[in-house]
């Protein structure tokens, strides 16, 4: 596996795909697969560089270049490694901007599968030649990959309309999980059902502007929580604490996850504002949490709620009679509660995924 930060451990979390394979590569061993994660050194105190953990062997490869450029950079180093000495059957790549990386091993003889994590030439935090950087590695992605991985149904259409190019679908997975230590949220300032959720990164295309502006205009009498990081010199970061008022509380990033999941577990209602990308992570989170989710309307998250979350349009004006409405309905926020986690016990578990990740790879090996 190459591409991703490294392997969770007790000591180091991540998010995004890291949480997802953090869950996978471990199933995936039991199985009976012999699975091997390429790390960024610079994330892994030497304390921390165990060779194993849960089955999976963990290699640390440099990782210079900064925030931009150091994932490239140790992919690089972890692919050439990998061709050298690894002597492997498969060569699982993430993110679609290891497309050139992934080309590179496809010539050198290996086999290759790539989960392209939706369109990232498109989000709005990368510049020009990022995007542009992109565009072309997914080229290089679509060309020589032996198999692509979308998450999600619309995901997959998108590549087939767009590239011509048809993938496997297999989405993430999530745990159902309810309140324990409900005490740990007071340190924000608020108390269970006194407040709506945010959980993301600060970045444009997650739009916590949005947000905020449509609860502020709601008149909702509740606090809005904005659990997550950014660099506080950011035009956009600076932008969300100019608009919002002492009813919004910025927590910054909060690194215990069982914090997180009491903030999820005692929200009033859950606002997904994501609008690039497949299925999300953070929103299959909020579902196995048990929460209300309003969730802005996009075709990937309607295919993942379905009828388990209401929407709105990317309109301030939308949200803020969206949260009205939740409000003034007790009997439809608890109705929404229920479902989430239904939802992702028939549709999203990690054993299902899992499953799948396994009949793949092993497909891919003998044809």
């Amino acid at each position: 596996m190459l591409g991703l930060y490294g392997m969770p451990l007790p000591q180091l979390h991540f998010t995004g795909f890291e949480t997802a394979f953090g869950e996978i590569a471990p199933r995936l061993a039991a199985a009976g697969h012999d699975v091997t994660i390429y790390c960024r050194g610079s994330h892994y105190p030497e304390s921390l560089r165990v060779g194993e953990y849960k089955g999976v062997k963990l290699k640390y490869v440099p990782s210079p270049g900064g925030k931009n450029l150091s994932g490239l950079v140790s992919t690089l180093f972890a692919s050439l490694h990998a061709l050298v000495i690894g002597r492997y059957d498969l060569f699982f790549f993430v993110n679609v901007g290891m497309g050139h990386h992934a080309a590179l091993c496809r010539v050198m003889g290996a086999t290759v599968v790539m989960n392209v994590d939706g369109l990232d030439w498109k989000r709005a935090k990368w510049g020009v030649v990022a995007r542009t950087y992109f565009r072309t590695a997914a080229r290089s992605a679509i060309r020589f990959c032996n198999c692509l991985i979308t998450d999600a149904e619309a995901m997959r259409k998108i590549y087939l309309e767009e590239f011509k190019k048809e993938t496997t679908m297999i989405a993430y997975g999530a745990y159902v999980e309810s309140s324990e230590h409900p005490e740990l949220i007071r340190q924000f300032g608020v108390e269970p059902s006194d407040y709506y959720l945010i959980a993301s990164r600060l970045i444009p295309e997650n739009h916590a502007d949005l947000i905020i502006l449509g609860f502020l205009k709601s008149g909702s009498t509740k606090k809005l929580v904005i659990a997550g990081g950014a660099n506080y010199d950011s035009p956009f970061h600076r932008r969300l604490r100019e608009i919002a008022t002492d009813r919004v509380i910025f927590t910054g990033h909060i690194h215990d996850q069982s914090v997180v999941k009491e903030l999820h577990c005692n929200c009033f209602a859950y606002v997904h504002g994501h609008s690039v990308g497949g299925t999300n992570p953070s929103l299959l989170k909020a579902m196995g949490y048990g929460n209300c989710i309003l969730a802005l309307e996009t075709v990937f998250n309607a295919e993942v709620l379905a009828d388990t979350g209401l929407f709105f349009p990317k309109d301030e004006q939308s949200l803020a009679a969206l949260i009205r409405r939740v409000e003034g309905d007790p009997a439809l926020v608890r109705e929404l509660r229920v479902k989430g986690p239904a939802r992702v016990r028939k549709e999203y578990t990690w054993e299902k995924v899992s499953d799948q990740y396994d009949r793949l790879f092993r497909e891919v090996v003998t044809s």
